[in-house]
């Protein structure tokens, strides 16, 4: 207590005459009108009290949250004292005081205040609840912990797979699982829903699709775990079990050993083992969840798994600064002979087995992430950078100079060199992130080709079998896999099974192969990425041109791989929104630009497509459409359009170029373009560059001249034994003709019956970085970031061909098409194909 407080509370005034009867009569009738939210008349039941009872602490804690909910927290404090006084074993009014302080500003002073409400009720949970906003969280009372009197295992590992707790038998169980990212659009990832109601509608579309396993990959709020709870307590002929995850950063120097980075490491795993037995209140941290953990939900905790996909530079750097750690003895875990890598992973994980073993006499399966990147294989067509620059050199190749890509076959985990003690009853097991498309030595490895599983040959099922031998006798989990749906395609896959470019049913059928073959190869389960699009994400292919980054979340990037891994599609717009081939009502409430020669341009947008409407009466199959976008600056960029004889009054960096159903394109002008395609006489070597780092529309030009939207997924590279694997790519440029209905990549469509032409671009097809505060590309910069402008709108010039060649109709707009911009995205969720798939498939099982 503070000695201004204290020295108040001496100055205790001379008792005075009081209604004893008839005062707590008119402060109960005070509390039931606020309750009632009728604050006024809870005003005066108060101030009646008091007047019959002078300075009664009950009508003075009243009236304190009375002056609170009439927004003046100066007059509360003043109450608030004013009831301490006459008695400081007030919790309410502590309580109270806390809250006004906190509202004047003066946190510092609140904070021993909710202490002092706490220590007189331990159980007061709003008090509880204020500390931990305020960031506060240790000194608490928590409920005593039990020890349970026999040890609680309701899961362990048994050979090659888990086994869970049936009654006093153990049952085989293999893992059907979702991973649950919560980032929903417009929030990071940290903004976390924090409703049970969101939490228990997921985890029932998850059980309904009979997936059996639930992976987080950190602490979500204490809604989530009271949802898990209440699920399984409703069905436990059906019941969810959880793989839970333990987040870490990287280290500050690649040191594992920090003594702050691990104390801070540890801690998140403390943490994580409280949170899951319902004992943990925890203070409100940035980008972390927090609250009072108070539901239990360990008997149905399958596994954790600790860290991240670490990075091969920090695992090389670790290794170097500890090379003669090359052992270890835990009390669960051991290593006789490892990198210094392997034995820190062995030792965390030992540490979190220790600590709930300890406390809560309770154990379970435990592993760390790994990921191809850092597998115990050796795989030859994956040169490191240091050996693929020489290889260039002997080969008369030119060095790659700008090869950012990590080493991924410089350094290794492996699980193989952990062995479990006698004292650990629940196991330990391998765990990866494995993809079909990445690394490159998947898609290359002609031993991996020659596998073939159910659904044919396929190099991931070669890789999985591989990964299994060397795994022989310990359970493997997969704990992420997946393709995703986006229009944008990152890498290309032997098999199709691309890093992106899938339309949603070609994604459920490939999400369904994946799924067969982790089981045909014999592993102990799979865990399937994601549960939800995440418009948060980021890949390599996109990153650059999503700029400012932070504002991603606000908008929906359909060229992004990483946003569409999700069973459940989060879309832009409301679920009304125009669609190629859809209610022709949609496209005719886009407002219309402008209007001539029997031609009407139509233009909408949401936060993840630029919407363009043509109606004609000159007759839509005989026509042919080329339509100029300048999105930059008027007074720059190309001034006509392809195969077209005529100028064009604005300067445009696009042309939509719609001849038929089988060739439809978007082109850029050569200045605007931020990736190199290939050119004539271009050497494959030079699509190493990946940037057209000359980028820029700072003059004007008429030559015709446009380029493909040419990006190259996947780089020329050089084998260790000196084989060229030559590059590929795709062209983003190219258009899908049909209705979004039949497949869901549709970009453009014809209805004859209504006379329209419908199309709808992404925002990163057209070099908007930013469509919520119409941000363009400006410039391609080099060396440093790319450079964006604010764009005043765009301009259209749309050229009607008909037969011959000849132009029927040319329509220019008067002025720009402008977009709202916006903070909070509208945007509406459903259920994928791939759900219904998944469910099928696992039903099956």
């Amino acid at each position: 207590m503070t000695l201004l407080l204290a020295s108040l509370l001496l100055q205790q005034p001379p008792p005075v005459a009081c209604d004893r009867s008839a005062a707590p009569v008119a402060v109960e009738q005070g509390w039931q009108a606020y309750r009632r939210e009728a604050i006024a008349e809870a005003a005066g039941h108060f101030a009646a009290a008091d007047s019959l009872c002078p300075g009664s602490p009950a009508a003075r804690t009243g009236l304190g949250f009375v002056r609170l909910r009439q927004g003046d927290a100066a007059a509360a404090e003043r109450s608030f004292t004013t009831a301490l006084r006459g008695d400081s074993s007030e919790a309410d009014a502590w309580f109270g005081l806390g809250l006004a302080r906190n509202r004047l500003g003066r946190r510092a002073d609140a904070i021993p205040a909710w202490r002092r409400a706490l220590a007189i009720a331990p159980g007061y949970s709003d008090a509880l609840d204020a500390l931990l906003a305020a960031g506060v969280d240790s000194g608490l009372p928590l409920p005593p912990r039990a020890r349970p009197p026999a040890p609680a295992v309701p899961a362990r590992v048994t050979g090659e797979r888990f086994e869970v707790r049936a009654g006093d038998d153990w049952k085989p169980f293999y893992v059907k699982g979702v991973n649950l990212g919560v980032a929903l659009p417009g929030r990071f990832p940290s903004d976390f829903p924090p409703d049970d109601s969101t939490y228990a509608h997921w985890l029932r579309r998850i059980a309904e699709a009979n997936a059996n396993v639930v992976r987080v990959y950190t602490i979500l709020p204490p809604a989530f775990y009271h949802a898990f709870k209440a699920w399984n307590d409703a069905h436990p002929e059906r019941p969810l079990w959880l793989v839970h995850g333990v987040w870490a950063e990287l280290p500050p120097h690649s040191d594992y050993d920090d003594p702050k980075w691990k104390a801070q490491f540890r801690s998140e795993m403390r943490r994580v083992v409280e949170v899951v037995h319902g004992h943990a209140a925890i203070a409100a941290r940035a980008g972390h969840a927090w609250g009072r953990y108070d539901a239990d939900v360990a008997d149905h905790v399958l596994a954790f798994i600790i860290g991240r996909e670490w990075e091969p530079f920090s695992i090389r750097g670790y290794n170097r600064l500890r090379p003669g750690r090359t052992g270890y003895a835990g009390r669960f875990l051991a290593v006789d002979r490892g990198t210094p890598a392997d034995v820190w992973m062995a030792e965390q994980c030992d540490w979190l087995l220790a600590y709930e073993w300890e406390v809560w006499r309770a154990a379970r399966p435990i592993a760390y992430t790994n990921w191809p990147t850092l597998d115990p294989l050796h795989h030859p067509t994956e040169a490191t950078a240091a050996e693929e620059q020489a290889l260039r050199k002997r080969l008369g190749l030119a060095p790659n100079v700008r090869l950012q890509e990590y080493d991924n076959d410089s350094e290794a985990l492996d699980a193989m060199v952990v062995r479990t003690t006698a004292a650990n009853v629940a196991g330990y097991f391998a765990s990866y992130h494995a993809y079909p498309y990445y690394p490159d030595f998947i898609g290359l490895d002609s031993t991996y080709g020659a596998a073939r599983s159910s659904a044919g040959a396929s190099h991931y099922y070669g890789y999985l079998l591989d990964l299994k031998r060397h795994h022989a006798g310990r359970a493997l989990l997969i704990a992420e896999y997946g393709v995703p749906s986006s229009r944008g395609l990152a890498h290309l896959q032997p098999e199709g099974l691309h890093h992106g470019g899938h339309d949603e049913r070609e994604m459920a059928q490939q999400d369904v192969r994946l799924t067969r073959e982790i089981r045909e190869a014999g592993l102990a389960g799979g865990i399937l990425f994601a549960w939800l699009d995440e418009w948060f994400k980021h890949s390599w292919v996109a990153i650059d041109l999503e700029t400012p980054r932070e504002r991603t979340r606000i908008w929906h990037n359909v060229m992004d791989p990483e946003q569409h891994y999700g069973l459940v599609g989060l879309y832009a717009g409301d679920s009304a929104r125009a669609e190629p081939g859809g209610d022709p009502a949609s496209w005719r409430a886009l407002p219309a630009l402008a209007e001539s020669g029997g031609v009407r341009l139509r233009v909408g947008s949401d936060a993840a497509f630029l919407y363009l409407a043509l109606e004609s009466a000159l007759g839509i199959d005989s026509t042919r459409w080329a339509v100029g976008i300048d999105t930059y600056r008027p007074d720059r960029g190309q001034f006509a359009l392809p195969g077209l004889p005529d100028s064009t009054p604005t300067g445009v960096e696009f042309a939509l170029v719609l001849n038929d159903t089988a060739d439809a394109q978007l082109l850029v002008t050569p200045g605007y373009n931020p990736y190199l395609g290939p050119r004539p006489g271009m050497h494959p070597t030079d699509l190493d560059a990946f940037y057209n780092r000359r980028a820029s529309v700072d003059g004007r030009r008429d030559d015709r001249v446009f380029d493909s939207l040419f990006v190259t997924t996947n780089r020329l590279r050089v084998s260790r034994t000196g084989r060229i694997f030559p590059a590929h790519g795709v062209n983003r440029g190219r258009l899908r003709f049909g209705r979004a209905a039949e497949g869901s990549l549709a970009d453009w469509f014809v209805d004859r019956g209504a006379g329209l032409v419908e199309v709808r671009l992404p925002w990163g097809l057209l070099n908007v970085t930013d469509p919520s505060s119409r941000t363009v590309l400006a410039r391609v910069r080099d060396p440093g970031p790319f450079r964006t402008v604010a764009t005043n709108g765009f301009q259209f010039v749309v050229v009607a061909v008909g037969p011959g060649g000849t132009q029927r109709a040319r329509l220019v707009p008067g002025q720009p098409f402008v977009w709202p911009t916006w903070e909070t995205p509208v945007w509406h969720e459903r259920l994928k194909p791939a759900y219904f798939a998944m469910q099928a498939l696992w039903g099956s099982w």
